[in-house]
């Protein structure tokens, strides 16, 4: 039974009490036999209910205004009254019909009044109900559309935002390896097949096809990002993990943890000598992911890095601020000698489903 049915079944069945009962008053009041008063309540009932579905049609052809309000409640106040004649008039007939001309007069006469304003009163509770009901449908109707363009909005910056981090990887990688090139051609080729391997995740249609993507399958991803960059750089990287078990089937935006890790390497192991140790934790707190990338590196003045970001960092923050508009955190702590931590707080959701990437383990 699609809406419209279903509605006008829902409007007949609310007239069955007000049937009833105006037959057991007439059976009451006159002394009337339960055939007889049925069937005038069913003309004084049925009447009603028939002007009153016309009532709901007029409310749709003569909408509830935004302004001009004393127009719309004189045309109101012209469609009661037509609606209270024809009422009355329906009943009258009937009473004609049934009783013959004289005895009708005598019957009419005597409640005509009271039924008009009483279908004044009928029509505005009909009119009533029907305008709220699609004044309400109307502004969800307007809520469905805004939420479907904020919804559009957020799908076309994010796209945009993944479109600048994708090539931003790809060149980052591509510089790598052609490093390799020139001073160790076989490491080179490793590297390639490391690359491949990236490349394969970054260019999965699968992944583009959502924003989100397991933890679980994006430390596989920054391993192998890890081990391509440890073919150049060697023992100067040192990565560590601290990575609950728990946490690896909670959702993250693709792409998160790795511009983070090669702003890390940039920055922390490639300018020093000695390298450096970059260490990724992820845990749960309560309903939270908390993922934390930190260097013991140079570290820098906090002031500067919050007006300079790179694009990894300020893109990382504004993808999670459109995904997760107020339960998402993005800080920065750092200062001269003291490292950089990077630390991300998400909701803690869940994909029950196991890890597609496979991690390669870094040797």
């Amino acid at each position: 039974m699609n809406r419209k049915w279903r509605g006008g079944a829902l409007y007949a069945l609310a007239w069955v009490p007000v049937l009833i009962g105006y037959t057991n008053l007439l059976m009451r009041t006159r002394g009337l036999a339960f055939g007889i008063a049925l069937e005038g309540s069913l003309v004084y009932v049925v009447s009603v209910a028939l002007l009153g579905a016309l009532v709901w049609h007029a409310t749709a052809r003569v909408p509830w205004p935004d302004r001009k309000y004393l127009g719309f409640i004189a045309l109101q106040l012209a469609m009661a009254s037509l609606f209270s004649l024809a009422w009355f008039a329906s009943v009258a007939v009937h009473s004609l019909l049934r009783m013959g001309p004289t005895a009708a007069t005598r019957t009419v006469s005597g409640f005509y009044t009271w039924q008009f304003l009483a279908g004044l009163w009928i029509y505005g509770a009909i009119a009533g109900v029907s305008y709220a009901l699609r004044v309400t449908g109307r502004l969800r109707a307007r809520e469905a559309t805004a939420a479907r363009a904020e919804a559009m909005r957020m799908h076309t910056e994010l796209e945009a935002l993944r479109g600048q981090l994708d090539p931003h990887f790809l060149f980052g990688t591509l510089h790598t390896v052609s490093a390799l090139l020139l001073r160790d051609p076989v490491t080179a080729r490793l590297a390639l097949e490391r690359f491949a391997d990236l490349l394969r995740y970054v260019l999965d249609p699968k992944r583009l096809e959502k924003e989100e993507v397991t933890l679980g399958d994006e430390l596989g991803f920054v391993r192998d990002y890890l081990a391509l960059e440890q073919l150049r750089l060697g023992s100067r990287l040192n990565v560590v993990e601290q990575v609950d078990l728990e946490t690896l089937d909670c959702v993250i935006p693709s792409l998160t943890l790795q511009p983070i890790v090669e702003n890390a390497i940039k920055y922390a192991v490639s300018p020093q000598s000695g390298g450096a140790t970059i260490t990724i934790g992820a845990s749960l707190e309560d309903d939270q992911l908390i993922l934390v990338i930190a260097d013991d590196g140079p570290g820098a003045v906090e002031e500067g890095v919050r007006a300079a970001q790179g694009l990894g960092l300020r893109v990382g923050r504004q993808r999670l601020e459109s995904l997760y508009p107020s339960s998402a955190h993005f800080t920065v702590t750092t200062a001269p000698g003291a490292g950089f931590t990077v630390t991300l707080t998400l909701p803690a959701n869940f994909m029950i489903v196991s890890n597609t990437y496979p991690a390669i383990t870094m040797g």
